[in-house]
C-alpha cells in the first residue's frame, strides 16, 4: 500500500488543510483487478473522506465507485455514493445515492436540457456548525452519438467558512481501449464568491435554455393555429363586447 501526506495553508491564523492519500491494488488469478484510492481532507475537527475504487478485467476498467463522506465532528454526517459502469451502447451508466444523518440538511436540483450536459446539483449544510458543501455532477454526451455519455465531471466544494472553500474535481472518460479512465484534480483553494458564481452560471445557463425552448414552442403553436380559428376567437370577443 502506497501513501503520502501534504499540508495546505488556507488562511492566516486558521487551521491548515491536511491531505492524506493511500492506494492499494489487488489482482486475482482470473484476471479481475481492483485499484482503491483513499483520500482524506481534514480541517480542524472536520473530515472529508473520498474513496475511489476501480474494478476491471484484463487491464480494462469496467466499474468505478465513489464514496464521499463528511463528518461534522458533532455526530452528524453527509454521505454521497456514485457508481459508474461502462456500457457498449450508452457509454457511462451512473447511479447516485445520498444519505444525511444528524444535523445535516440538503437540497438537490436536476437539469436535463439537451444539448447541454445533464447536471445534478446537491448542496448540504450542518445546522450545528454552519459548515457544508456543494456537489455538482455533469454528464456530457457525444456529438456524433448523443445517446452515449462519453465524459462525467464531478466537482465537490468543501466549504471552510464564509470566505473560503476548496474544490476537488473528478473526471471520468470512456476510453475505447482502456475502459473507464479516472482523474482526480485538487484540492484547489477558492473564494466563496467565485464558487457561488460558478453555481449561478450553471443554473442560469439551464434556466435560459429552458425558457428559450418554452418560448419557441409557444410561438410555433400560435403560428400553427388555423386562420378560421383565429377569426372565430376574434368574433367571439367582438360579440362579448357588444353584449356588455
Amino acid at each position: 500500500m502506497q501513501g503520502n501526506k501534504s499540508v495546505i495553508r488556507l488562511k492566516s491564523g486558521g487551521p491548515p488543510l491536511e491531505v492524506n492519500t493511500t492506494q492499494k491494488t489487488t489482482n486475482s488469478k482470473n484476471g479481475v483487478f481492483s485499484v482503491e484510492k483513499f483520500i482524506t481532507y481534514s480541517v480542524g475537527k472536520r473530515l472529508l473522506s473520498l474513496n475511489i475504487t476501480q474494478t476491471g478485467y484484463a487491464g480494462r476498467v469496467k466499474i468505478v465507485s465513489f464514496d464521499l463522506s463528511e463528518q461534522s465532528g458533532k455526530g452528524g454526517s453527509a454521505n454521497l455514493n456514485l457508481r459508474f459502469v461502462k456500457n457498449d451502447r450508452y457509454g457511462i451508466l451512473c447511479n447516485t445515492k445520498t444519505k444525511f444523518a444528524g444535523s445535516y440538511d440538503s437540497f438537490k436540483e436536476n437539469y436535463l436540457v439537451p444539448p447541454l450536459a445533464d447536471t445534478e446539483l446537491v448542496c448540504y449544510f450542518c445546522r450545528g456548525t454552519g459548515s457544508g458543501g456543494c456537489f455538482t455532477l455533469e454528464k456530457m454526451r457525444g456529438k456524433q452519438n448523443y445517446v452515449a455519455v462519453e465524459r462525467v465531471k464531478a466537482t465537490h466544494a468543501f466549504v471552510i467558512d464564509d470566505e473560503l472553500n476548496f474544490n476537488v474535481k473528478i473526471k471520468i472518460m470512456n476510453v475505447r481501449d482502456t475502459g473507464l479512465s479516472v482523474e482526480v484534480e485538487g484540492p484547489m483553494k477558492l473564494t466563496m464568491d467565485y464558487t457561488k458564481q460558478c453555481i449561478s452560471r450553471i443554473r442560469g445557463k439551464m434556466e435560459s435554455e429552458m425558457e428559450a425552448n418554452a418560448l419557441s414552442l409557444f410561438r410555433n403553436g400560435v403560428c400553427q393555429v388555423p386562420d378560421k380559428v383565429v377569426d372565430q376567437i376574434e368574433g367571439d370577443e367582438g360579440q362579448y363586447e357588444s353584449d356588455h
